[in-house]
């Protein structure tokens, strides 16, 4: 076998190989809590306790290394799996994961860990770029203080090269990154940093981390290499609540290790499964058995999210006396669009091509005059579908009026959380990331008006229409019939 099969192929397969002994093609579902043993030891199957390891949570371990970082240099024989060596670790949620690779930081390099500040254990530094999710703000600068754990939160876009370099310390083990952040859609200088970190010596340098929630690894996959080079990461971690799940009913969370990673530091994933095991981080199967069979449809999800995410966003931008700060990364008038074709996947460049898009992007498009806006050839014009997540400040209003647009609107709904196949908005301020300090929240920008918008897959003009009065209404405008 030449090469991989593709991503929506291996989505579709890895790990719901047909049951050998009845032939069904969806596997079934290991509930067992503990393994038959054939002596002391002698474990069937390397299971012992489900706590530890269980076959279905297996499955779902393999098809999301092979989703994070296939293609390889090693082709496994079916042509699905990653054989190079990387591994996946399914936790039972997205802040179970934030924990243990925190937690990896400040144990001791005898159980696997990082060290901390002296090989020990206890202490130790993380480098983490400003803005991020609510949740994991919390726990680097709340929750981890009894590990001695330290947390540098920086502006790497600002910082520049020698800022960056200067803020790295000796004891600094893991350098912290979204992409985009969480909630100001930000991306960060990814290139620039992984080229610092690979300039150290090889055996202390950082790890870095790039948590892709917003993304999945349809849209981005950091630890493949694309040039031959390093690897963007070390490790990504995900929410698998958010696009892997795609129907806002599982808690899961993920970390990958880079094939390249796991061979020249092999004491992180043996550090990683101590503590998730020690910590009781583990998933639920039934869980796991659901994820499975949602990632089946990630592709297709994935693409319509990104086509409705640059359609709404694009048309946010044209309605000036209504709202500003309109950011996606994929639209092409976005201060971020130079790095997006550099970081996009070479499974989304190829569903997009297919679809029409060139690469790289022609930013001087041809001319659109007579081009209808509803159709694809227009749509192609505007910049690259890059996930469906948008933010933008409802022009003018008081936090009032913006909890108003929300609860104004019919389809996209006021929840927290994101990438369901439903809309869904939130206000940052007020919501997820309530528990800033104000100083932080005056410094990012996350003010009362900001929304974010977790992009869904109903129709576009549906979309628009129900987001234009809910608009008009927080302000106060009314409509030809009279109606706000």
């Amino acid at each position: 076998m030449s090469r991989h099969d593709h991503f929506s192929t291996r989505a579709i397969h890895i790990g719901s190989e047909p049951d050998p002994s009845t032939g069904a093609v969806v596997p079934s579902l290991s509930v067992a809590t503990t393994f038959k043993q054939d002596g002391i030891n002698k474990l069937l199957g390397g299971y012992d306790y489900s706590r530890s390891g269980n076959p279905t949570r297996s499955a779902l371990e393999s098809l999301l290394t092979s989703l994070e970082t296939c293609p390889s240099q090693t082709i496994s024989n079916d042509a699905r799996h990653d054989a190079s060596g990387g591994e996946s670790l399914v936790f039972a949620s997205g802040s179970a994961a934030t924990a243990a690779i925190a937690q990896w930081v400040t144990l001791s390099e005898k159980e696997g860990g990082a060290g901390g500040k002296d090989g020990n254990g206890h202490g130790g530094h993380i480098l983490a770029v400003n803005d991020v999710y609510g949740g994991t703000a919390r726990y680097l600068s709340r929750a981890s203080r009894p590990t001695g754990l330290e947390v540098t939160f920086l502006n790497m876009e600002k910082a520049g090269e020698k800022g960056i370099r200067e803020a790295i310390r000796p004891d600094t083990e893991l350098i912290w990154l979204e992409l985009p952040t969480n909630p100001l859609l930000l991306v960060p200088p990814v290139q620039l940093i992984s080229n610092i970190v690979h300039s150290l010596p090889s055996d202390t340098r950082p790890l870095i981390l790039i948590d892709s929630t917003f993304l999945s690894p349809y849209y981005f996959t950091p630890l493949i290499s694309s040039n031959g080079d390093h690897p963007l990461a070390d490790i990504t971690m995900s929410s698998l609540s958010k696009y892997s799940s795609g129907h806002s009913d599982i808690i899961l969370g993920s970390l990958t290790i880079s094939p390249l990673t796991n061979k020249v530091r092999p004491n992180l994933l043996k550090g990683l499964r101590f503590l998730q095991n020690a910590m009781g981080a583990s998933p639920s199967p039934r869980d796991c058995h659901l994820m499975i069979r949602s990632i089946k449809t990630l592709s297709v999800r994935m693409i319509k999210h990104g086509l409705n995410a640059l359609r709404l966003s694009h048309w946010l931008s044209t309605q000036t006396d209504l709202v500003e700060r309109v950011r996606y990364p994929g639209l092409k008038t976005d201060e971020s669009f130079e790095y997006v074709q550099d970081l996009i996947s070479k499974n989304a460049k190829k569903e997009l091509s297919y679809l029409g898009w060139k690469f790289p992007f022609p930013l001087k498009t041809s001319e659109t005059e007579g081009v209808e806006e509803d159709s694809l050839e227009f749509t192609r014009t505007l910049g690259i579908p890059f996930g469906g997540m948008i933010t933008f400040a409802i022009k003018g209003v008081t936090a009032q009026q913006a909890e108003k647009f929300c609860t104004e609107l019919r389809i996209p709904i006021l929840a927290e959380s994101l990438g369901g196949v439903e809309s869904l908005v939130e206000v940052p301020y007020g919501m997820t990331h309530a528990h800033l300090p104000q100083e932080t929240l005056k410094e990012l920008n996350i003010t009362p008006n900001l929304i974010r918008f977790s992009v869904g897959i109903e129709d576009y003009d549906d979309l628009v229409e129900d987001i234009e009065q809910a608009l008009r209404a927080a302000r106060g405008q009314v409509n030809g019939n009279g109606h706000a």
